[in-house]
C-alpha cells in the first residue's frame, strides 16, 4: 500500500506541492505515510487539521512523526467545510515568506488536511496567490488533481476575497 498523493508542479525549478489526505489515516500507518512523503522529496508538511482532529484520528503523533524525519512541520489549522479565521491569518502571515523561500528554493512542500481536497486546496491556493499565480488557474489545476477542492461556498468566497487583496 502507499499513501494517496498528488503532485502539483510550482514552477521550472522542481518545486512542487503534494496535496494528500492526512497521513497515516489511509491504511498506511503514519510513519511509513511520512518515509513516503520524504522519499517523494517533500521538505515540509502543511497541516490544516487541529490538534484535536488529529488526536481522533490516530495520529497525535504526527508533528513529531514529521520533526524525527528531518522534514518541518508547518501547522495552520482550519476548521473543515468552514472558512479560515483570524487566528490562521496570523499564523500565515508568520510562515508566508518561509514557505514562498521554499518554493523559490526548488523545495517540495505536502498540504493536507483530513481528505486532502477542501482545507489542503485554500491553503495550496494561499501559497499560490503569494507567489503570483491567478486565481482560475490555481483553482484549475487543484481541482483537477482534487476534485473536492474550492466546492464549499463559504471557502470559495474566502479564497475569492484573498485574491482580490492581492
Amino acid at each position: 500500500m502507499t499513501h494517496p498523493t498528488w503532485t502539483l508542479p510550482v514552477n521550472d525549478n522542481g518545486a512542487a506541492l503534494v496535496l494528500t489526505p492526512c497521513p497515516g489515516t489511509k491504511d498506511v500507518e503514519l510513519a511509513a505515510a511520512i518515509a513516503q512523503l520524504k522519499e517523494a522529496g517533500v521538505t515540509a508538511v502543511l497541516t490544516a487539521l487541529s490538534e484535536h482532529e488529529m488526536a481522533e484520528a490516530g495520529v497525535a503523533a504526527l508533528p513529531a512523526t514529521v520533526e524525527a524525519n528531518g522534514l518541518a512541520w508547518v501547522h495552520l489549522p482550519i476548521e473543515d467545510d468552514h472558512a479560515p479565521d483570524s487566528q490562521f491569518a496570523q499564523k500565515w502571515d508568520a510562515v508566508r515568506a518561509e514557505l514562498i523561500g521554499r518554493v523559490n528554493n526548488g523545495e517540495v512542500l505536502a498540504v493536507h488536511c483530513m481528505g486532502g481536497s477542501g482545507r489542503t486546496g485554500l491553503i495550496a491556493a494561499h501559497l499560490l496567490l503569494d507567489l503570483g499565480w491567478d486565481l482560475a488557474d490555481i483553482k484549475q489545476q487543484v481541482q483537477a488533481l482534487r476534485p473536492g477542492a474550492f466546492t464549499k461556498q463559504v471557502q470559495i468566497d474566502y479564497i475569492d476575497t484573498v485574491a482580490a487583496q492581492r
